[in-house]
């Protein structure tokens, strides 16, 4: 423990100021360039830092430092200060096996972390799943991956190393591999999601629509239960684990699953939705990508009674019925103009899949933005392949099917031309989309609602980056399980910090940098920080519902951790009031609806009054005290009365 002295001689115990001195331990004295003692003064260790010139003096003055003060046993080693440690780090890691305080901390990711508890509780409830210590390794690898995009356990250390932690040190990627593999599991991870559901449920969530992805990862583990043979993203002959990641309707992380390669996604899906419902979460619908677009995945949904909205995938026979009778009939006609946006719709009722024998609702879109600039690219790259193709025409080669650009491109006698009928084809599909619903909506209701997955694709965007770029490197099922633990964590945290910069026209990378701007330092063995924050950082801590005084928290907590007293993580503010995570729910007005008319008729048979006095009737000449009734106006005689005469 480190012992701050003040005295002119450490034995005798003279007081005045001086610094943290290590009165207990001991180094050898330095020697080398720089170093000289002070025998007259309590046999100072000075180490010269620099030769400065000095304006006032004429000359060149030394600015020396005290680095530590001569054994009374033993003048060949000293007592070490604060300073020592700065200046000899490497000696007194060697000496004592510990890594010194660096000088300046950064504190960002800290206060983030501190910030999204007290907001939504989520530090909280990892302590409750997972005990103290994990949740503290957890918290601090999640930001970790929010920072740097990553889920690399060997640069963990060296990165993290001179940032504010929960655990208080930055663990080596040996530990955190011990951690993922040995001492977290599936049932963990099973706690975590139970416990954050009912969170989630209690903060509003209790009637959503679900924004659900999926993806695979290829695995070049050993020992994962959960790795087969499936269809790999990466197209390649390998065993892969599959993952599902669900969102409200406003992107706010509510749950997720991993599970075996091979399975079906709509299979998949039933994890998640059976452990929301027992949470007492209630599923309107759900909102999935074109992956999700199959016969299969259809039937199950209307198995299970769950309205849905997914992007239909290539040309099924549904999709090729809409755009054969309104293909051309939509592009830029005002009557289909879907007010608000570049879109231009209409919606059929039809059997999408030959194969699934079920009546659906096939919006279809034109978005001639979208398809304008396709067809541009569209044109340039027909331009390249034909210029390409007589070239090679003209020095006697043969051409090949696939120097004819997808057949939009003829060989004959005249040379290279354009195939007019199949580029027109592939003219008339661009700007062309479509989606299939459950339930009859308006084409505008039906992009509204599609138009919510724009938040949780990038949710899923930078899951997908943090988990490793499609790779799964940990080892065993429970490595596996841990590992998207805190990639989901991740994702919460920096969903919130997303929320919170929006307001100020920023994303939450950008955020998330600023933030790691702010720093602290040490002076004489404690840490401080000059509120000398930007507008950005003040107004980022203010949407995430704290203050700048949380800065000065986070500097008190570190302060306390060095001191060897355990700092109180701020936990989440009680008997605040619950905060909807799902704006799906209308917000109407007290009162009648507009355009709601009362009966005539009371609910007993009799005639509906109109509220007041009956219409001819005159008020008596007393009140109901006996007094006379006073006409309204200033009393008689009043000066009120008489400048109003005037």
């Amino acid at each position: 423990m480190r012992l701050s002295y003040f005295g002119t001689n450490l034995q005798k115990g003279d007081i005045y100021l001086i610094m943290g001195v290590y009165r207990e331990r001991k180094v050898p004295v330095p020697t080398g360039k720089g170093i000289t003692i002070n025998r007259g003064d309590n046999n100072r260790v000075l180490y010269t830092l620099s030769a400065p010139y000095d304006r006032k003096a004429g000359y060149a003055r030394p600015k020396r430092i005290t680095i530590g003060y001569i054994c009374s046993d033993d003048v060949k080693m000293m007592h070490p200060t604060d300073k020592f440690k700065t200046v000899f780090p490497g000696e007194w890691e060697k000496i004592f096996n510990e890594k010194p305080n660096p000088i300046v901390k950064k504190m960002g990711m800290y206060t983030i972390g501190q910030a999204v508890n007290s907001d939504i509780g989520l530090y909280d409830v990892l302590v409750d799943s997972l005990g103290g210590a994990a949740a503290d390794n957890l918290m601090d690898y999640a930001l970790y991956s929010v920072l740097y995009h990553s889920d690399a356990a060997s640069q963990f250390e060296s990165r993290m190393g001179n940032q504010i932690l929960y655990s208080g040190k930055a663990y080596s990627d040996t530990y955190y591999s011990n951690l993922f593999e040995k001492q977290l599991g599936k049932n963990d991870v099973l706690a975590f999601k139970k416990n954050w559901a009912l969170q989630c449920k209690k903060d509003g969530a209790d009637e959503v629509w679900l924004c659900i992805d999926g993806s695979n990862d290829d695995c070049e583990s050993r020992g994962v239960e959960l790795a087969e043979k499936g269809h790999a993203k990466s197209h390649r002959n390998v065993d892969i684990v599959s993952f599902t990641y669900a969102v409200t309707a406003e992107g706010f992380p509510v749950t997720f699953d991993v599970y075996r390669g091979g399975l079906v996604d709509a299979k998949a899906m039933k994890n998640i939705l059976s452990l929301l419902r027992d949470c007492g979460i209630s599923v309107k619908g759900v909102i999935l990508d074109r992956g999700y677009c199959n016969a299969k995945a259809l039937q199950y949904l209307e198995g299970e009674n769950l309205s849905y909205i997914i992007m239909v995938k290539g040309h099924p026979a549904g999709f090729e019925e809409v755009v054969e009778e309104y293909g051309s009939k939509i592009k830029l006609k005002a009557e289909w103009l879907i007010e608000g946006t570049n879109l231009f719709g209409v919606q059929k009722q039809c059997q999408l899949f030959e194969n699934y024998n079920k009546q659906d609702y096939v919006t279809l879109f034109y978005d001639f933005k979208n398809g304008s600039e396709r067809i541009e690219k569209l044109l340039k790259n027909l331009y390249n392949a034909m210029d390409e193709a007589r070239k090679k025409q003209s020095s006697g080669k043969k051409l090949s099917t696939g120097d004819l650009y997808h057949g939009m491109l003829t060989e004959g006698k005249g040379g290279v031309g354009i195939n007019a009928p199949v580029l027109q084809k592939a003219i008339d599909e661009k700007g062309l989309y479509s989606v299939v619903s459950s339930e009859e909506m308006s084409p505008a209701e039906v992009n509204s609602l599609y138009t919510a997955r724009n938040v949780s694709e990038t949710q899923y965007m930078f899951i997908k980056t943090q988990l490793g770029y499609g790779k799964v490197r940990v080892h065993y099922t429970q490595g596996v399980y841990s590992r998207f633990l805190t990639g989901f964590v991740a994702s919460v945290i920096r969903f919130e910090v997303e929320k919170a910069a929006q307001s100020l026209n920023r994303n939450a990378t950008d955020a998330v940098n600023d933030m790691n701007l702010l720093e602290m330092t040490n002076l004489n063995g404690t840490y401080a920080y000059v509120h000398i924050e930007n507008y950005r950082q003040t107004a980022l801590l203010k949407n995430l519902n704290a203050t700048v005084q949380l800065l000065d928290d986070v500097v008190n907590d570190e302060n306390n951790r060095i001191a060897g007293i355990k700092p109180i993580p701020r936990h989440r503010r009680p008997g605040r009031k619950k905060k909807a995570i799902t704006s799906n729910k209308e917000k109407s007005k007290p009162g009648p609806k507009p355009g709601f008319k009362r009966s005539e008729i009371n609910a007993d048979g009799a005639p509906r009054k109109k509220p007041g006095p009956k219409p001819g009737t005159k008020r008596g000449k007393y009140n109901k005290d006996g007094s006379l009734r006073q006409k309204p106006g200033p009393k008689s005689g009043s000066k009120r009365e008489s400048k109003l005469d005037s």
